[in-house]
């Protein structure tokens, strides 16, 4: 998990304000403290645009503020574990995890689909090729990889009572002709599109892709939590807030 609590303490002048406050000062400091924790999912979000390429909307939407309550003035902000909604197979947290602690990337559900049919060699892992179409963030386009998957046969878990409907589908729209993997000698190394007499590499079969860290995640959220500056102007909020 990818995360970072955050509290306010030290502070003597502001803690000292808010206990006037009497029976609102919990919930005025956990109000202030979720201020701080919105402020640091800004900079995180400043701090992905400044370090991805490109970054997708999906990517700088990937932080989750936990909030502070009365009971509980401490709030944490982490990376989100669910999985995309549009259908990528991965929670941001996979991804997001090499690039704060480097290491090998996770394995992708296309990735996966062409394990299962034995096309992606084990151990293996997809790149674009020169003749892939690519979104606008740089990435993959996700129709072209579907219809890669589909004439591969590979766009259905194990065991789906639909791949047959799909494969005619496939055949329709000429895609089940139209990929086939590229071989060096014995070895698979990648797979090919051919739409009449035009031929392009669209995927390449390469190593586990490595990262350096480069997203320094807590030391953002950190920067934000010691700012006293900051922490002093929300409680200041929230105590104007809650005075009445």
């Amino acid at each position: 998990m990818i995360g970072a609590g955050l509290a306010v303490s030290d502070l003597d002048d502001a803690q000292a304000d808010l206990a006037r406050l009497g029976k609102q000062a919990n919930p005025a400091l956990a109000w202030a403290v979720n201020e701080v924790g919105g402020e640091a999912i800004k900079q995180l979000q400043t701090e992905a645009s400044r370090v991805f390429d490109r970054p997708t909307r999906f990517t700088l939407n990937a932080f989750r503020l936990l909030r502070a309550k009365p009971s509980a003035p401490e709030a944490a902000v982490w990376v989100k574990d669910e999985k995309d909604g549009a259908g990528s197979g991965q929670a941001p947290e996979a991804w997001f995890e090499p690039q704060v602690y480097g290491g090998g990337r996770s394995v992708k559900r296309s990735e996966y689909r062409l394990r299962e049919q034995g096309i992606l060699p084990s151990g293996m892992f997809l790149a674009p090729g020169p003749g892939a179409r690519l979104d606008a963030y740089g990435n993959m386009s996700r129709g072209h990889m579907q219809q890669i998957l589909s004439g591969l046969g590979a766009d259905n878990p194990s065991g789906s009572t639909i791949v047959s409907t799909q494969s005619r589908r496939s055949l329709r729209k000429g895609h089940a002709k139209a990929f086939f993997v590229m071989k060096r000698g014995k070895n698979s190394i990648g797979i090919a599109e051919r739409r009449g007499k035009t031929l392009a590499v669209v995927l390449l079969f390469v190593r586990q892709p490595n990262y350096s860290a480069r997203f320094d995640f807590h030391r953002v959220v950190r920067r934000v939590a010691e700012n006293d500056a900051l922490v002093e102007d929300a409680i200041g909020r929230a105590i104007e807030r809650f005075a009445g």
